[in-house]
């Protein structure tokens, strides 16, 4: 007998909803209407500027090839890494309990740790991704030179 996972009511999608909600649309207009501008004007005049000891310029270039990448892994692995672990250590996707949006069967064994490996992969993907950053972004800035004007 097929087992199903059980599904969220209407309510409790709409309160996940809401609660999604109130804090990624505030993200969002924060983001377009304050991060966006500032970060443009810090690009324009970075090559000109120092942060301490570092030029901006440098800052700017291993936030994009090494930050950008890093952070994305950080950021994955505190949401998702610890239910990945757990569907590992049992064989099962849902794990017991948890709820679903939509009708779906349980799965075990092998395919149910498919899902952890391919996130463990593309994790440790991306985290190679930064680390050949930090070469790639030396080889950029190195192309670049001394900038002119400022």
């Amino acid at each position: 007998m097929e087992q199903w996972a059980p599904q969220y009511s209407r309510r409790e999608r709409l309160t996940l909803l809401a609660f999604h909600g109130a804090w990624a649309l505030p993200l969002l207009l924060v983001t377009q209407w304050l991060f966006f501008p500032w970060f443009e004007t810090f690009v324009e005049t970075a090559p000109c500027r120092q942060l301490g000891p570092f030029s901006a310029m440098a800052v700017l270039i291993y936030g994009i090839f090494v930050g950008l990448p890093g952070s994305f892994v950080l950021v994955v692995l505190a949401i998702e890494g610890r239910h990945s672990l757990r569907v590992w250590q049992l064989a099962q996707h849902p794990l017991p309990g948890e709820k679903v949006l939509k009708p779906t069967r349980y799965v075990y064994g092998r395919r149910a740790r498919l899902r952890p490996l391919v996130f463990l992969l593309v994790m440790l993907a991306v985290t190679g991704l930064a680390v050949q950053g930090l070469f790639w972004a030396g080889e950029f800035l190195d192309q670049l030179g001394p900038v002119e004007g400022c």
